[in-house]
């Protein structure tokens, strides 16, 4: 159940953290002193977009992805239009996962239309830049962010100096509005390098030194998978190459912010060495400190689990040391939710120092189970096997630090619930003459369940049915049908909502529908000559007519002017003022209901009026 865990993964040295707590904390207004350091000193950072692909949630293919290639990412690739909510949920989804946001924001609204680079120039859209600032800038965390990605494929917009002023542009709206966590990420494609061609150079579309943080490469090695793409099979340096030359002459960090490969059909294991070797390329050259993988079809399919010789060449470059540019704390519980008592057993091991592969590399650990018991601590490898027992219902979060030998820590929290009792409530509805929905809300605090409904003319009840209650963590809608019941008769009821974390049970009664019933009248106030008469009525789920008959002998012979009363499942009181009686006489009296099942006369009774 991925979406119940919380990771936290922070690159730290004393020096990194005091730099990166400036820079957030610059007030509004105020000129940036710089973008945030993430480059690691040596390595790189590693990271992919994925794909949602048959998975019920993105974070769950996310998730799934890092158990195949056997590590963390850092870093997480999203795609955003223009009218997109800012922050997109998905990069709060994944920064809650410790993933570092590669954000992308295209000038293009979901309705389609594009807005013209001018126009961004201009300011004409500067509500909307100002309004993504705020959003980015509430993240309080280090972003890579760029102003529409590939711009060198996107001439509809405008010319390249058309690009140039809309970033710029758009950096110094986003600086004005103190916005100091984001990373200023240019990314094009190889074309631009190609001397050899004709369209737009790298030059056109570069913004200048002072408005970008990082320099970003979209890297794929096509080999004729579609008609207008090149058809050769191209090695990562022949492809990067020129990219890195442009960067190095700038002293700016580099980043493969898409990369991928087709398959060849004639050569089943090429594209998995393509995979180790592009990373033993990028490994030699210091200026990448970020690669970011496309796990999508886009032009191209370029799943790394095209197969399964190309997913083992995938692991194996995902998981070289250099790949782990920083430590990677990584705790995975057997379960993150289930009834108090909670036995956890949380599998440290697959934590990785920097410049480590996964497993190795850690110097200490320290595992907090977030309950207030003792922490555990160790050194190499943080265990397998770190059992714990949540013995009270709650949730917990359980902490996993991990320190290498440079000093970087890496921390990794995990959300534990053990949960109580369901909570219960329950009613009888749509009440016939011979049958009830007997209605239940319950709230399983999400372990799935069960709901039994008894029902009888007793509390020994008879009759029952039970009624699966989903994995939920609201009050879930649950009904038992009770049939063949007897009209116009009370029922007891019996309901227990049954989890793993144990029962809850509730009990009610109802009346089946059908004549009125009386259970009680009354001569109230009485005088020389006027009374008052009362009754309680159960109308039995039926609008009913009521009035009372009296007289001076049990004949009874008069009667008071009916009065309706609502259809309900329960007694009611209903009063009439009779006058003109004789004094000091014994005066006789009945109520009478009636609906459409039938009539029922209440006992005769007798009051005496004064002398």
């Amino acid at each position: 159940m991925h979406a119940a865990r919380t990771h936290v993964r922070k690159l730290v040295t004393t020096a990194v953290a005091v730099a990166l707590a400036a820079v957030l904390l610059t007030p509004t207004g105020a000129s940036a002193a710089g973008p945030p350091d993430v480059a690691p000193d040596e390595g790189m950072l590693f990271g992919a977009f994925v794909a949602k692909r048959s998975e019920p949630t993105v974070e769950a293919a996310y998730a799934g992805f890092e158990q195949k290639i056997d590590r963390r990412l850092d870093l997480q690739r999203t795609y955003s239009l223009w009218d997109d909510t800012m922050p997109p949920p998905v990069v709060q989804a994944g920064l809650a996962e410790g993933r570092t946001p590669v954000l992308s924001i295209e000038p293009r609204l979901r309705d389609g239309s594009r807005l013209s680079w001018a126009s961004v120039a201009r300011g004409d859209h500067d509500a909307r830049i100002r309004s993504q600032a705020a959003g980015i800038r509430s993240l309080g965390v280090p972003v890579f962010l760029t102003f529409h990605h590939e711009p060198d494929y996107a001439p509809a917009h405008g010319t390249g100096a058309d690009f140039r002023a809309a970033w710029r542009h758009y950096v110094e709206t986003f600086r004005a509005q103190g916005v100091t966590n984001v990373v200023w990420t240019w990314i094009v494609t190889p074309t631009v390098f190609i001397k050899t061609t004709s369209g737009p150079t790298a030059a056109e579309f570069y913004p200048g030194d002072d408005v970008v943080d990082w320099l970003g490469l979209d890297a794929y090695n096509w080999f004729g998978c579609a008609s207008h793409v090149p058809a050769a099979w191209r090695p990562m340096a022949e492809i990067a190459g020129p990219f890195r030359e442009f960067g190095r002459a700038r002293g700016k960090p580099l980043m493969l912010a898409e990369w991928g490969s087709s398959e060849d059909p004639a050569n089943p294991t090429r594209k998995a060495t393509w995979m180790r070797e592009s990373m033993q390329t990028l490994a030699s050259w210091p200026e990448i400190k970020a690669v970011v993988y496309f796990q999508q079809h886009g032009t191209c399919p370029w799943w790394v689990d095209s197969s399964a010789t190309s997913m083992s060449g995938f692991k194996d470059a995902a998981t070289v040391p250099a790949a782990h540019g920083v430590p990677s704390a990584w705790l995975q519980p057997s379960t993150v939710h289930g009834p108090a008592p909670l036995a956890v057993r949380f599998d440290a091991s697959r934590s990785a120092g920097s410049l480590s592969t996964t497993g190795t590399g850690v110097a200490s650990w320290r595992f907090e189970p977030g309950d207030g018991s003792a922490a555990r601590t160790g050194t190499g490898t943080p265990p397998s096997d770190l059992t714990h027992t949540y013995t009270t219902a709650g949730t917990r979060t359980a902490r996993l630090t991990v320190t290498d030998a440079r000093g970087l820590t890496s921390v990794d929290t995990v959300g534990v619930s053990a949960v109580a009792l369901p909570t219960l409530s329950t009613s009888a509805k749509a009440i016939t003459t011979t049958s009830s929905d007997l209605t239940a809300w319950v709230n399983p605090n999400g372990l799935a369940g069960s709901t039994r409904f008894e029902w009888g003319t007793t509390t020994a009840y008879g009759a029952s049915t039970t009624t699966a209650v989903p994995a939920v963590t609201w009050a879930a809608t649950v009904v038992g049908r009770a049939t063949g019941l007897t009209p116009s008769t009370t029922y007891q009821v019996r309901v227990t909502a049954t989890t793993d974390a144990g029962s809850t049970v509730r009990t009610t009664s109802f009346s089946t529908a059908g004549r009125p019933t009386t259970a009680k009248s009354w001569a109230s106030g009485t005088t020389r000559t006027t009374t008052t008469l009362g009754a309680n009525v159960n109308t039995r789920h039926a609008a009913s007519t009521v009035w009372f008959e009296h007289g001076t002998t049990s004949a009874l012979g008069k009667k008071t002017t009916a009065v309706t009363m609502a259809a309900v499942g329960y007694d009611m009181s209903t009063t009439a003022a009779v006058s003109g009686l004789a004094p000091a006489t014994t005066h006789y009296y009945r109520v009478v209901a009636q609906n459409a099942h039938g009539t029922t006369y209440g006992p005769v009774q007798t009051f005496r009026t004064t002398s």
